[in-house]
């Protein structure tokens, strides 16, 4: 790994490169060279341009072609690779179980309030036959799949891009930290089996237009999955245990019926993750070298390669420079998230609706970071006091500062989509939220968050 290219160089170029095809508004299938035309446009050497089409690729924004006509080509933003993105990034910066499945109650449950007021009449047949006929067999795989076009069918209904993007990725990473959390999946099917059978009671309550009736299964549904995470035992998996698992394609991952597996890079890189936080390696830690890594996750070095790509893009793992090599812990930056959702809604059409979890993320967030031990407080007091004359950047803080990773992430994507103040739309102030944060009181830190936030929404601060 001594000889790889700058993997910080080979990401300004990916994001020059990106940033070529938005600006001059490049459609699908346009050509944006071969290597050595990019690698002479952007200054680079052919390593560092492989490399950055590489990480342009797995951002779904190019691909390579083969052949006489081969090149680098334009391809059209999928709102499944902003998926892929954000679930990969909240398992490799830690968000746990009990984060995701906060999120997910938040954002699910506001998926449900928008399906129930935009529900028309082919809506409701839809969701008429999702309900099994009378004697049907309801088995670990029937359950998985009715609950899946349940949940899917209700966020298309409500028509929120960001709120289905968030959905998705977080119920994708809350299976994967499942599977890398116990070999046994028997309790999470018993709990999907639970939780389906009350969604298809919330089905019929919809159907019946028993507004309230449907909230409180929905709140049921989360309870039980409260339940099978306060229970599930942490066995603590080898490394090239957790590979299989999160790649396994076979009936023993019956699991992955519900979501995507990932591919074998993306889950030797969950492992990596994983293993940096089982060990509880600072930053700075080394790892190993690349033949180390190989032998210690029994993977090809190719695996290795495509797999350490992904840390390195979002800021996991560094190339160790050097006669030693291999790879040192880093600290994972959301830099990559910034834009993620205005580029869905590029696709999908803007969307507000999202906007409003911001209010209950940044609770979280402000919650976490004054229940966090003193030196992590007063970091934060200290950047938020050095930007006090920006409310916007104090938000941004909350959410980039936050030990509450999932909550942290999905308000980093929000915040960006907020109008700047403006005489009309003023700054409201977070001086009492960073004083709560000081004082360690997370009650009050998140309920000055929330309502603070509750405003600025509320006040139209939209674009």
């Amino acid at each position: 790994m001594a000889s790889a290219p700058d993997s910080k160089l080979s990401a300004q170029v990916a994001a020059q490169i990106e940033d070529s095809i938005h600006v001059n508004a490049w459609p699908a299938n346009h050509c944006l060279g071969a290597e050595e035309h990019l690698s002479a446009r952007f200054g680079a050497s052919r390593a560092v341009i492989r490399e950055a089409i590489a990480i342009a690729e797995w951002n779904g924004s190019v691909e390579r072609r083969r052949g006489r006509e081969g090149g680098v080509f334009v391809t059209p933003f999928s709102p499944n690779a902003a998926v892929g993105m954000l679930r990969n990034f909240l398992f490799l910066a830690g968000a746990d179980l009990a984060g995701l499945l906060r999120a997910r109650r938040l954002v699910e449950g506001a998926i449900l309030d928008l399906a129930m007021q935009r529900m028309a009449g082919v809506d409701y047949d839809r969701l008429a036959a999702i309900l099994p006929r009378k004697g049907e067999a309801a088995d670990d795989r029937a359950s998985l799949e009715r609950l899946k076009s349940i949940v899917e069918h209700l966020a298309d209904v409500a028509g929120s891009a960001g709120l289905k993007l968030f959905g998705s990725a977080l119920r994708h990473c809350f299976v994967d930290r499942v599977r890398t959390t116990t070999s046994d999946d028997r309790a999470y099917l018993a709990a999907s089996g639970t939780v389906s059978a009350l969604r298809l009671q919330q089905i019929e309550a919809i159907l019946a237009a028993d507004r309230l009736a449907a909230i409180d299964l929905q709140g049921r549904a989360m309870g039980v999955w409260s339940d099978f995470v306060a229970d599930l035992p942490v066995e603590g998996l080898a490394s090239t245990k957790i590979v299989e698992r999160l790649s396994d394609p076979g009936h023993d991952a019956l699991i992955y019926e519900f979501v995507r597996p990932p591919k074998k890079p993306e889950a030797l890189a969950r492992a990596i993750a994983q293993t940096i936080s089982s060990r509880q390696l600072a930053t700075g830690s080394r790892l190993g070298t690349e033949q180390a890594l190989v032998s210690e996750f029994s993977v090809s070095r190719r695996v290795l390669r495509e797999g350490v790509r992904i840390l390195q893009h979002f800021g996991v793992v560094e190339a160790e420079r050097g006669m030693r090599g291999g790879l040192v812990v880093a600290a994972p930056s959301r830099d990559s998230l910034t834009g993620l959702l205005g580029r869905v809604s590029a696709v999908t059409g803007e969307d507000r609706a999202a906007l409003w979890l911001l209010p209950e993320m940044l609770r979280d967030a402000a919650s976490g970071i004054a229940a966090a031990q003193p030196e992590v407080r007063a970091d934060f007091v200290a950047k938020a006091s050095a930007v006090h004359d920006s409310s916007a950047t104090v938000a941004h803080l909350l959410g980039d500062r936050t030990p509450a990773v999932a909550a942290g992430c999905i308000a980093t994507m929000l915040l960006p989509l907020l109008a700047a103040p403006s005489p009309d739309r003023p700054e409201h102030d977070w001086a009492p939220v960073v004083e709560a944060i000081a004082a360690g009181d997370a009650l009050l830190a998140a309920r000055l968050a929330r309502t603070t936030m509750a405003v600025t929404v509320a006040a139209g601060a939209v674009p």
